[in-house]
């Protein structure tokens, strides 16, 4: 690795906190085997004056969303399933998928919905929180919206196979709540509940002690606060880490973004993926099921297939594979790196990205809402490639 200049990277951030536009961050890459630069800086809570330190805990949201992935597809290493099952035979709820259209006209899907297709979000599901589609109130209707879905996982997920999708399985990218889906298949295919395979099959064995769906009250003092932004600086409290609802039980482990998590546990998690799928001689997937995971599975980028200003950000030159966005045309994305790089985001502002050509990730943590208040995360990539050049 050559020598790296971080300090365009560190003035980035810390210029958040000084103007108040932030509250906190830590950040940090790494190579496969060893930490390259690290950033903590402002605070945990503002209104305690707490600061921000390198083991608080963070709502990474949607950076559930690869774990998740990554326990579906250990289990089809193991034989449990092939990409292209029907849904339905494993959910009966979801048989004869119905779609509805924009007119309310309702028909038949031409094909069933598959697993590859929840993988890779064209099942033509939604999330109301995100997507303001003509899904969206049904779904609301029938209390689905993600995390706030009221039920348990069976009955969540059950749910939402009765109800009809918004285009033909497939044909489509649109972000929605297919990960919930597989985190339910998860406990179909290994007979464990969901948490219970995530910590046996990866969380113990890579040593990442703080990835919970609940915080121990122990923790307390850990525990990132969530910010609104208005009017670009910090507003109000959206969630205090002193009174926060991930203190208590959730009402479903979500697959889609109910972890909470912290720099040490995910950077574990981002150097098992340098490494083809191992840490510190523990295998969690192979080599050749990672490659698939990080490939396009879709016929164009996400840009092309619906995803326009999803997240308030340009999809253009970017896929998706099975649970990761994936860089195909760097040019094309405006992202600095050479093409392969992958990863995801979080919806209080959260982000990592892996690049195996070059052998580093990147992770910036954070808590604000609306993450697409400000061009943070491109800043932190941008930031990072700048710094290693």
């Amino acid at each position: 690795m050559p020598s790296a200049d971080f300090r365009t990277f560190d003035d980035i951030l810390t210029g958040y906190i000084e103007q108040h536009r932030l509250s906190g961050i830590v950040a940090a890459v790494t190579s496969d085997d060893k930490l390259l630069h690290s950033k903590t800086c402002g605070y945990q809570d503002r209104e305690s004056g707490t600061p921000m330190a390198w083991n608080s805990i963070f709502r990474i949201y949607s950076m559930t969303k690869p774990i998740t992935s990554m326990a579906a597809m250990m289990l089809w290493e193991d034989g449990k399933f092939s990409l292209d099952d029907p849904v339905a035979k494993f959910l009966p709820s979801f048989e004869n998928t119905r779609i509805l259209n924009p007119d309310g006209s309702i028909n038949p899907a031409q094909g069933p919905m598959t697993i590859r297709h929840v993988l890779c979000h064209t099942a033509g599901m939604t999330l109301p929180t995100v997507n303001d589609d003509h899904l969206a109130p049904l779904y609301l209707q029938h209390q689905l919206d993600g995390m706030r879905s009221v039920g348990s996982l069976d009955e969540v997920v059950d749910r939402l196979g009765a109800l009809p999708v918004m285009f033909e399985p497939g044909t489509q990218w649109a972000y929605s709540m297919s990960t919930d889906v597989l985190g339910r298949l998860v406990e179909i295919w290994s007979g464990q509940l969901f948490p219970e395979f995530l910590q046996t099959r990866i969380f113990n064995p890579l040593g990442m002690k703080d990835t919970r769906f609940q915080v121990d009250r122990s923790n307390i003092s850990r525990l990132t606060t969530n910010y609104s932004i208005e009017n670009d600086t910090l507003g109000p409290v959206i969630d205090s880490g002193a009174e926060s609802t991930y203190l208590l039980p959730p009402n479903f482990a979500s697959g889609s973004g109910g972890l909470t998590s912290t720099a040490d546990d995910y950077l574990v998690f981002l150097r098992m993926l340098l490494n083809g799928g191992t840490h510190s001689g523990v295998r969690i997937l192979k080599t050749e099921t990672l490659a698939l995971m990080t490939r396009n599975h879709l016929s164009g980028d996400m840009e092309e297939l619906g995803a326009t200003n999803f997240n308030g950000l340009s999809w253009k030159g970017i896929g998706f594979g099975l649970g990761f966005n994936v860089v195909l045309d760097h040019a094309k994305a405006e992202i600095p790196g050479p093409d392969g790089e992958y990863g995801w985001t979080g919806a209080a502002g959260t982000m990592f990205f892996v690049n195996p050509k070059l052998k580093i990730a990147g992770l910036l943590l954070t808590q604000y809402m609306p993450s697409q208040s400000y061009p943070l995360r491109q800043q932190f990539r941008n930031a990072v490639y700048d710094g290693l050049r």
